[in-house]
């Protein structure tokens, strides 16, 4: 019973069409359950003026970490009494595969004076702040601060940069000489040397600078992870990493076949394997890449990890993403579409009803998803999914709505019960369903009035 009254007090927070005297009604204490909402949608002015003020530091911090609202709004809560709130708003908001608001300027230069260290910390090091106020915090008298000022290292001047390096204080120093790394193998040498933990070990094997001797160094040594990291060095010397393409360890060798000086050839006479199920991080250097004609080549590879990689790439040209669209592999087609804004839309379509992960349900808002004539197409259809699909046509009849909402299947069903278009009486019904009653309060088109009804039966204040 609790699980179901959360649900509802939830879907109400969530409906896009919530009145401000509904959404002010959900600041009660008796409607805590639906605060996380306010996490992640709009909010009017006249409800955040009650959020900032709101005695629940709870609600504070929800509101603190929204990622739907403007950074103003939420750079509101820089003056907050308690500095629990204030850390929450110094670390940026981390949604899933987008961005959000950045804070005002203003308010990025208070949280990193601000008087308790752990919200300035916070701010310097989790903050996404402007690249030139972290800079700035180079001389700072904390020295966690300064250890973050090393994250905007090519702001610094030669003078600052050398003061970081030898820092009177141990992790600032390592902090600078990881950032001097990449363009100094001399730093690389200093570091592999110092006993770093195995994580910055490998990342400083892998971004670097490297010589010949320090690399043959890492190659010779008995991690397979160091070796597979400098085979992915694109610094590292390519006649060093080429004597690792016959590496005992498999993860080394499939390392070593995505360097980009290889020929197909030279990639053809490795031994790996990339598997369909198999999990791999885009190759860097393919997923930031710029250049059409590289992008091309990897869209053309008969490496498997080349083309996932090249479906990432922010640049891909338009003739690449219509070739990775008929690729015979299901992870690059997938990955091409959660990337790339211009796939056809059928290959997104046939692409979503075989997915089989979680994310599945992001691919209904890539902008190219078709939706017209999904009623014809799919309300009849015996699969449940596609009985689905049908409510997100925007011409859906009302008699359809009437038979999806009676649906056995409850996917259906609910989907039927959110669309706007369902007739006024059916809404009304769906609301009281178990089943169908989170997605029909939701619904865009319910009335306030109904809202506030099911408020006050749920024991919300007006």
């Amino acid at each position: 019973m609790f699980d179901r009254r959360r649900n509802q007090l939830n879907a109400i927070a969530f409906n896009t069409s919530a009145p401000t005297d509904v959404l002010l009604r959900l600041l009660h204490q008796e409607a805590a359950g639906a605060w996380g909402a306010f996490m992640a949608r709009p909010l009017p002015d006249e409800v955040v003026d009650a959020i900032v003020v709101h005695p629940e530091r709870r609600l504070r911090s929800t509101f603190a970490e929204s990622f739907a609202v403007s950074g103003e709004q939420r750079g509101r809560l820089v003056d907050d009494p308690h500095f629990r709130v204030r850390q929450v708003l110094a670390n940026a908001p981390n949604p899933f595969r987008s961005g959000a608001p950045s804070l005002p300027l203003p308010v990025q230069r208070r949280l990193l004076d601000d008087p308790e260290p752990i919200v300035r910390r916070d701010a310097a090091f989790y903050g996404n702040f402007d690249d030139r106020l972290i800079a700035g915090l180079c001389d700072h008298e904390d020295a966690f601060m300064r250890g973050a000022s090393c994250g905007s290292w090519s702001l610094l001047s030669e003078s600052d940069r050398e003061r970081l390096l030898h820092d009177p204080d141990d992790d600032v120093r390592q902090r600078a000489r990881i950032a001097a790394c990449g363009a100094d193998a001399f730093w690389t040498g200093v570091l592999l040397e110092s006993g770093l933990d195995a994580s910055s070990r490998r990342d400083v094997i892998r971004y670097g600078a490297m010589t010949a001797a320090l690399a043959e160094q890492v190659a010779a040594g008995v991690d397979a992870s160091d070796r597979q990291a400098l085979a992915l060095n694109t610094r590292a010397p390519l006649d060093v990493v080429r004597k690792l393409a016959d590496d005992p360890e498999h993860s080394v060798r499939l390392a070593v076949s995505v360097r980009p000086e290889f020929t197909e050839a030279e990639r053809a006479v490795i031994d790996y394997t990339v598997g369909p199920s198999d999990r791999l991080d885009p190759v860097e250097w393919v997923r930031t890449c710029e250049d059409a004609d590289v992008l091309r080549d990897c869209a053309r590879s008969s490496h498997t990890w080349l083309r996932r990689s090249a479906a990432c790439a922010e640049h891909l040209p338009a003739d690449a993403v219509e070739l990775l669209s008929h690729d015979d592999d299901y992870a690059v087609r997938l990955l091409l579409c959660e990337r790339q804004p211009t796939v056809d839309g059928e290959v997104v379509l046939e692409t979503y009803l075989k997915c089989q992960v979680i994310t599945a349900s992001l691919l209904l808002s890539h902008p190219n998803f078709p939706k017209a004539g999904h009623a014809e197409r799919f309300a009849d259809d015996p699969d449940p999914v596609k009985r689905a699909l049908a409510v997100l046509d925007p011409d859906v009849g009302a008699d359809v709505l009437a038979r999806l909402l009676a649906d056995d299947e409850s996917t259906v069903s609910s989907a039927a019960a959110g669309h706007p278009a369902l007739p006024p009486d059916l809404l009304l019904r769906a609301c009281d369903e178990p089943a169908t009653e989170t997605s029909a309060l939701r619904n865009p088109s319910l009335q306030a009035n109904v809202m506030h009804e099911r408020l006050d039966a749920l024991g919300v204040p007006r």
